[in-house]
């Protein structure tokens, strides 16, 4: 898997990176404008759906002509972007007129195969977390629905053994998932529930997982009133499982992954500003049950290099950190049952805050959230970014017969 952001391999025990960045985008406007977003949409799946160029090209006319327009100043706009994507661009951007756009939100999902490429990412003053997650899935029905994807994550951590600067870059695939979906409307109230499960290919060392299969269940409850969106969620796991279907701000790309019964609540409420612009704000907790496993994405296994451990950030600590176990409160360091040291318990994986982000979908497919979250229980902020491309209209076009 390939992100037009970032390219990193990076060797987990060695802790050696090799790292080359690339990036590029643009934008106009009116009637030429859907032209324009269609060759946006090529760009950002070109590198997704490399296999597919061949097949496509092979099928493509000539562009039309554009002689009409070429007196206008628009024209002209729209022709410079045209010639620096090239015959990829000609080729998806093909693909993409012939493709109808996805439903609004108040229509049923149409049945078929669908699929999304996300970016999700989180800044905070500890370190800084991302994932790119390639999702394919079938609706069976309008209401019922499944995908399995797998993630790969890029993380900055303030940890490195390297002198010369003060930060390590790591990069390793995360757990492959699957789940299944239901959604349904009943007097203006929309109800959506997902169960998530997920795979470990390999152990924590080697992967971004607990060594464990996952199981999520999670629910949305919504409506309307006056203008706003109010909305519930809650649902039940046997760990912080990573989600990809409605994911929320304050779950996108924790630093830390936890093992161990969690149940998590939200409550809040979004508000269309105009069209394809919203803000919202939610409060959240996650609350713990019974014996807890806590896995860090910024301290590596056997670093010997980390940080402190106030304000319950035992994940800024230690690789893996277990409750029921005791701890020297002075050092920090695992210490045997004294009366003097420190007990651990659930609360090592417990959590709660408030997040407010705004959503922007003026792209035809692609949907961009920018969110900031407050964590009361380990005491920082962080900034949320999730950047969602829906490629369900291309792959159904790829996948239906053609002469």
């Amino acid at each position: 898997m390939r992100s037009c952001y970032f390219q990193t391999r990076f060797d987990r025990k060695s802790s050696r990176s090799e790292t080359q960045a690339s990036s590029g985008c643009g934008q106009l406007r009116n009637d030429e404008q859907e032209k324009l977003v269609r060759s946006f949409h090529a760009v950002l799946l070109a590198i997704i759906l490399m296999p597919c160029l061949s097949a496509a090209q092979e099928n493509s006319e000539p562009a039309p002509s554009s002689a009409e327009d070429s007196g206008s100043t628009t024209g002209k706009i729209v022709k410079a972007p045209g010639r620096a994507v090239g015959a990829t661009a000609r080729a998806l951007g093909k693909l993409l007129r012939r493709t109808g756009g996805t439903p609004s939100s108040d229509q049923a999902e149409p049945t078929g195969l669908t699929g999304f490429v996300q970016l999700q990412g989180t800044s905070t003053p500890l370190g800084l977390v991302t994932s790119l997650t390639t999702n394919i899935g079938y609706n069976f029905t309008p209401r019922f629905g499944a995908d399995v994807g797998v993630p790969i994550f890029l993380v900055r951590s303030p940890f490195s053994l390297v002198t010369e600067h003060n930060w390590s870059w790591t990069a390793l695939w995360g757990e492959p998932y699957i789940d299944v979906r239901y959604k349904t409307n009943r007097s203006g109230v929309n109800f959506a529930s997902v169960l998530t499960g997920t795979i470990p290919v390999s152990s924590a060392e080697r992967i971004f997982s607990t060594g464990r299969f996952g199981v999520d269940w999670f629910n949305h409850v919504e409506g309307k009133l006056k203008g706003f969106t109010p909305f519930l969620n809650f649902g039940a796991a046997n760990g912080t499982v990573n989600r990809y279907y409605m994911p929320r701000p304050y779950s996108m790309a924790r630093p830390y992954q936890t093992l161990g019964f969690i149940s998590d609540f939200e409550g809040g409420t979004h508000y269309q500003v105009r069209p394809g612009y919203k803000i919202g704000a939610s409060l959240y907790a996650l609350v713990p049950g019974g014996p807890q496993t806590v896995f860090s994405r910024l301290v590596a296994p056997g670093l010997i290099i980390a940080g402190d451990y106030d304000h319950n950030r035992y994940f800024y600590h230690e690789f893996q950190t277990m409750s029921q176990t005791y701890l020297d409160p002075d050092t920090g360091e695992v210490a045997g049952s004294d009366e003097s040291n420190l007990r651990l318990g659930s609360d090592i994986a417990r959590d709660n805050g408030f997040s407010g982000w705004l959503e922007i979908s003026k792209v035809h497919n692609v949907t961009l959230l920018i969110g900031y979250t407050h964590s009361v229980h380990y005491a920082y902020d962080a900034l949320n970014v999730g950047l969602n491309f829906d490629a369900t209209s291309l792959i159904k076009y790829l996948a239906t017969p053609r002469r």
